[in-house]
């Protein structure tokens, strides 16, 4: 009899924990979908020798007050693999604080012909690594002004076309630095984006000092995710309140023309 009630008391046992694992699963699984289920945003940092902890606090407490699940990107993690899968990652909204420069083709009499722009990553250059993008031109090799005697990896916009994964889906993508357009080539990185599936994108449409490009990008994003302006009304506020770069004199654009009422910030 004591067998019995014992293995009677070790089914009630049995039954009491599996019970709790389904109620467990169902509430992770509840919790999932609705965390699933908000708006995902990515704070890509590659400014390596710009750090700016008070950028990347106060635009991921407005993207969080907004509903964003918002990711911090640092700039360990911001290498050519990551730009390979940044549009399958999922999110609606990508801040990119990093590097940008013009990328030159030399040709054989040393003659160098300007073709658009590069995204830095902050992966130090090796002959090495890559070689079949090295091989196809899909990475360059990048420098940072005041960063002597170190190379960088950098991605051009054909990068985005032919050696990405996935698409956006819909995103807006914010460029918080240099030639997000360039007088050279003005639309390629903005194409490069949009063709893969983003929105919307914004940039600047030449060099632009840190300090500065953080102050406007910071008040674009209250005004499009705070106060839900049109992203027109959000540019105009932005450069109406904090102006053009002191130094270079460059603005703020968006891409394409017709996105000038498309707010982000409502779903």
């Amino acid at each position: 009899m004591k067998n019995v009630k014992k293995t009677a008391y070790s089914l009630l046992a049995i039954t009491a924990i599996l019970i709790s694992i389904v109620l467990a699963v169902q509430f992770l699984t509840k919790n999932d979908a609705s965390y699933s289920s908000k708006p995902k945003a990515a704070i890509v940092d590659g400014l390596i020798n710009y750090p700016s902890s008070a950028f990347v606090n106060e635009s991921v407490k407005i993207l969080s007050d907004a509903g964003y699940v918002v990711d911090y990107i640092g700039n360990e993690m911001v290498t050519v693999d990551f730009y390979k899968r940044l549009p399958s990652l999922g999110y609606d909204l990508i801040v990119l604080r990093v590097h940008c420069g013009p990328l030159f083709r030399r040709l054989s009499d040393g003659t160098e012909i300007p073709e658009g722009t590069v995204l830095f990553t902050t992966e130090l250059y090796d002959t090495k690594k890559y070689v079949g993008y090295q091989v196809d031109g899909d990475v360059a090799i990048a420098e940072i002004n005041g960063v002597p005697n170190e190379r960088y990896f950098a991605v051009p916009p054909w990068f985005f076309e032919r050696s990405a994964e996935g698409r956006f889906p819909n995103s807006t993508i914010i460029l918080d630095s240099c030639y997000g357009f360039y007088e050279y080539a003005p639309l390629m990185m903005a194409q490069a984006f949009t063709e893969r599936g983003a929105r919307v994108y914004v940039g600047w449409d030449g060099e632009v000092q840190a300090q500065h490009t953080d102050a406007v990008i910071l008040t674009l994003l209250r005004a499009l995710y705070g106060d839900r302006l049109a992203l027109s009304e959000a540019i105009e506020r932005a450069m109406s309140e904090k102006g053009t770069d002191p130094y270079y004199q460059s603005v703020l654009l968006f891409y394409p023309d017709e996105m000038a009422d498309y707010r982000p910030g409502v779903r």
